[in-house]
């Protein structure tokens, strides 16, 4: 049986015009969706696995923080000197000034959860070598905090500025403070023609 060209097309080639047309389409979309499923499944495979270690809890608070810290200090890394000044607009913190005051939260929240005096030094870091090792220093400390915790102690009471709650609330407050001013750092390098780090999340 002879089929009906299709309208608009040349004879019997109306069908295979149309095939191939859509094949054009579906095909690169088709690859496409395997490549990003391909890409998806080697970022999980490289992604930190906590439920096996032997605090869990812990261990995925961390995992989260150090993803954040590690981005902060590549976006340390990124920024040339003299654009640590650099401010979108008067009334905001500098580059550096975000930096510092990471470092500073970081000092005070993790000496909070090892029950300790905070150990930050008050002088003033006015380099970019400075502001890094000082950011370098916090965030080790907190390394030894998240490592020396147990789940069992994560509803340990604490103090949060004033306010009672528990310690699970402050590790929690560690990373969460760290993604709220890595996503300044982010806008702030955009702004002047720099591309922030990636990362697997």
């Amino acid at each position: 049986m002879k089929l009906k060209a299709l309208p608009g097309a040349p004879g019997d080639l109306g069908g295979f015009s149309m095939f191939r047309s859509i094949a054009r389409v579906v095909v690169p979309v088709c690859m496409l969706s395997v490549s990003v499923l391909a890409s998806l499944a080697n970022a999980q495979q490289g992604m930190p696995n906590p439920i096996a270690a032997p605090n869990p809890l812990t261990t995925t608070l961390s995992i989260f923080r150090s993803n954040m810290q590690d981005k902060i200090m590549k976006s340390a890394d990124a920024m040339p000197e003299p654009k640590y000044s650099y401010r979108p607009t008067k009334d905001v913190r500098s580059f550096a000034e975000i930096l510092t005051h990471v470092a500073d939260i970081s000092y005070t929240l993790c000496s909070n959860v090892k029950g300790e005096a905070n150990p930050a030094t008050p002088t003033a870091k006015v380099s970019k070598t400075e502001i890094k090792a000082y950011l370098k220093g916090s965030f080790d400390y907190c390394d030894g905090a998240y490592s020396g915790f147990t789940d069992a102690h994560l509803n340990d009471s604490a103090d949060f500025f004033g306010v009672k709650t528990n310690k699970m609330f402050i590790l929690t407050q560690v990373g969460n403070h760290d993604a709220l001013h890595y996503g300044n750092l982010v806008t702030y390098l955009r702004i002047n023609g720099l591309e922030p780090s990636g990362g697997w999340f």
